[in-house]
């Protein structure tokens, strides 16, 4: 018989651990949604590749 649940749907931790982990991912997700800042984008220039890496160009 196959288990069913929905989608979305997170069992509550029941370990301290687990809990600490949950608590990482969450902050995780929610530095991936920010927009960086304006030091992060100036740190951040635009630079060619190295040699080995582009391909032959005829």
């Amino acid at each position: 018989m196959k288990d069913k649940s929905k989608a979305g749907f997170i069992s509550l931790p029941k370990s301290k651990r687990q809990c600490k982990l949950y608590h990482q991912l969450g902050k995780f997700a929610e530095s991936l949604n920010e927009l960086p800042d304006t030091q992060a984008v100036l740190k951040d220039r635009v630079k060619s590749a190295p040699l080995p890496h582009v391909p032959m160009v005829f």
